[in-house]
């Protein structure tokens, strides 16, 4: 009995089979546990799965002076978890996941109101062809807004109230100027914009996927 007990494996033994098992265990699970939680880390870190690629909203003369207009802007995405090769190599060709967001348009109004916009006057007699002054006009003077209310992400409305309006988020009560500024309700802030937008030659406007994060908790507006 006693040379059998010699025989066993030795404390030193035991440890070293221990931290090996542990290194043979997370050389298998690391890898796929980057795998799952790697998206997120992008997330945190500002990246995205919407591609960097300018989208066409419309033609910014057809954007209306008054009550804000919307339409619906579809962005292509990667897929995470995706391998655009695999994807090709299927086949199947009408395959191409979008992100589909309602952008609302509008003219600045100083005071907020929809009946004070300041559409520029040469969109009455040109829809194409605008010198960069015109163009830099046309983008100081437009509101794009998302249709995500700042709280919690629920799509606001329009709606008019004695020809001046205002956007109101159906869920919780958040309201917003024609401008995108906070009224009233739980946003922490303004509606979220697109901050890279352009009009091209043709008189179209264009936009990136991307939202500003700068627009503080404001007080309360009177409208």
């Amino acid at each position: 009995m006693a040379d059998l007990q010699k025989d066993g494996i030795s404390r030193g033994d035991f440890l070293g089979f221990g931290v090996l098992g542990g290194v043979m265990g997370a050389a298998l699970v690391v890898p796929s546990t980057l795998f799952v939680v790697g998206p997120v880390i992008d997330v945190v870190r500002g990246k995205s799965d919407v591609k960097d690629e300018w989208q066409e909203v419309m033609s910014v003369s057809e954007i209306p002076a008054g009550a804000p207009t919307s339409t619906v802007v579809e962005f292509p995405i990667t897929q995470s978890y995706g391998n655009e090769e695999i994807q090709e190599e299927s086949g199947n060709e009408a395959y191409d996941p979008t992100v589909r967001n309602l952008i609302w348009l509008s003219w600045y109004s100083p005071s907020g109101h929809a009946k004070e916009s300041e559409r520029p006057g040469f969109l009455d007699s040109k829809s194409q062809g605008f010198s960069e002054q015109e163009k830099k006009e046309i983008l100081d003077k437009l509101n794009i807004l998302s249709n995500s209310c700042a709280h919690l992400g629920c799509p606001v409305r329009w709606l008019e109230i004695e020809g001046q309006g205002e956007f109101l988020c159906p869920c919780h009560g958040g309201i917003y100027t024609l401008n995108g500024d906070y009224v009233a309700g739980p946003p922490p802030r303004g509606m979220y914009e697109y901050p890279k937008a352009e009009v091209r030659d043709d008189g179209k406007l264009y936009v990136k996927h991307e939202f500003d994060g700068s627009a503080p908790y404001g007080e309360p507006h009177v409208i």
